[in-house]
């Protein structure tokens, strides 16, 4: 039986375990207890206390303890605005500033807290390691290749595995084992928890803190974009021999957790790395990547309804604008000179689905947007629709103020819906993504009814 066991997951990887251990939604993760060192100029103060990695109020790493020694009366600390660098065993862990100092009439020594400003890495970060380890809070459900994980003596297997490379690195990620469990502990009480451990190589050399920072930047993009809400990798951990030589708990920009819609199809990451690698190989280029951050940024706050449906609006059409920009004008040179700053905003987004084989019709299934360009004689199709809602949002005439007040809810969701599904296709066309897409227009009942080829091909 064994060696029927074996033969089956020989060709299988081992899921990977999680550099961090958290159980339960919003727990503070401790970083470090004991004594630590806060150091401004030539004032130190030595603290007795705890480093934690908090999520509520603000995800980030603070410092709290009792002040054992200072060179400085503790009363006049917080009216000295300094930033000081925490120290631990003569490495710098990072910027901090402190935010509390409380007094008690029953000790001597103060309570002292504070929050680290930006980087936050414990252990020696100057050693180049061989591997990296990180976390993924909140990473909605994909569905990857085999992997196992034996639990004494039995061996479970998932379809857990999501891979990714470029030229430097290849990327690998597992759902959590108890992925089910965690993600129903989630959704009940909100919040964050992780649900990925993911493991992170470098194809020639060590690794340094610095490439891992770069990598980062791109890495979380491409995480946003298929999870549809913003989303980090974080609490990198460096492994040099089996062994953890440093961690980074520097603060993460990732959404509590909901459940927006969003292009990605349900059982399918066929064609996942193809955008991966095109979002690399874009990002080598300082203008394309402001280009892909600007454009997925405006994509994720549309997409979570932020500023509610009057600044979603905005911000989708603000991507659409960018999109067509860079894609009609600069990259493919469709319009040139003067024409191509005087077209309308219709008139921009009828050339951008022309380009991605969209018809410029509202959906089929949009009852109340067609039912407003069928009623207005000034609207010709879906993209002078969208426009003309838009400019009612923002524009403070009171004709433009009783228009929009005059829409029901759905006609302008659907305003919004078709907006962004603008987007997602032109970004998948961006990046060359050839494969199934859910539509978000569709209203069949099953997800699996809503996927479709997109339609350049």
């Amino acid at each position: 039986m064994s060696n029927l066991l074996d033969d089956f997951i020989k060709d299988i990887p081992e899921i990977i375990d999680s550099p961090i251990s958290m159980n339960n939604p919003n727990e503070p993760i401790e970083i470090f207890k004991g004594e630590y060192k806060l150091k401004f100029e030539n004032l130190e103060l030595i603290i007795d206390g705890v480093l934690l990695f908090e999520w509520f109020p603000k995800l980030g790493a603070i410092f709290k303890g009792t002040l054992i020694s200072q060179s400085k009366d503790s009363t006049s600390l917080l009216n000295d605005f300094n930033y000081y660098e925490l120290i631990i065993n003569g490495i710098e862990v990072g910027e901090t500033f402190i935010t509390n100092i409380i007094h008690s009439t029953s000790s001597s020594e103060p309570k002292i807290s504070g929050v680290f400003t930006k980087k936050s890495v414990f252990g020696d970060y100057s050693i180049p390691v061989d591997t990296i380890k990180f976390c993924i809070p909140n990473l909605k459900v994909f569905f990857g290749s085999a992997s196992y994980k034996k639990i004494g003596k039995s061996t479970l297997t998932q379809g857990s595995r999501l891979s990714f490379d470029n030229e430097v690195f290849t990327i690998n990620i597992d759902k959590a084992i108890d992925f089910k469990d965690r993600l129903e502990k989630l959704k009940s009480k909100g919040g964050y928890l992780i649900l990925y451990s993911g493991e992170l190589k470098i194809k020639k050399g060590n690794i340094s803190l610095k490439d891992v920072q770069d990598f980062s930047h791109y890495f979380n993009t491409f995480l946003n974009f298929i999870n549809g809400t913003r989303v980090s990798a974080c609490f990198y951990t460096g492994i040099f021999e089996n062994e953890k030589v440093w961690t980074d708990y520097s603060n993460y920009s990732i959404a509590i957790q909901n459940n927006p819609v969003s292009w990605t199809p349900v059982h399918s990451i066929k064609g996942f790395n193809d955008i991966f690698r095109k979002l690399s190989e874009l990002w080598k280029n300082e203008d394309d990547k402001n280009f892909l951050t600007s454009a997925i940024h405006w994509y994720i706050e549309a997409n979570n309804n932020s500023g509610f449906f009057e600044g979603a609006i905005i911000m989708a059409q603000t991507a659409l604008e960018l999109i067509y920009n860079w894609l009609i004008i600069e990259k493919k040179g469709l319009i040139l000179g003067k024409d191509a700053e005087s077209i309308s905003a219709a008139n921009k987004i009828r050339l951008l689905i022309s380009h991605l084989n969209i018809s410029n019709k509202a959906p089929k299934s949009f009852d109340k947007l067609q039912e407003y360009i069928d009623t207005n004689n000034d609207i010709a199709d879906a993209p002078d629709a969208i426009v003309q809602i838009r400019n009612a949002v923002i524009h403070s005439q009171l004709e433009k103020r009783k228009k929009i007040t005059k829409l029901d809810h759905q006609t302008k969701d659907e305003a919004l819906e078709l907006s962004i599904w603008y987007i997602e296709l032109s970004m998948l066309n961006i990046l060359e993504y050839k494969g199934i897409y859910s539509n978000r227009c569709s209203r069949e009942s099953f997800s699996k009814d809503r996927e479709q080829n997109v339609p350049w091909m």
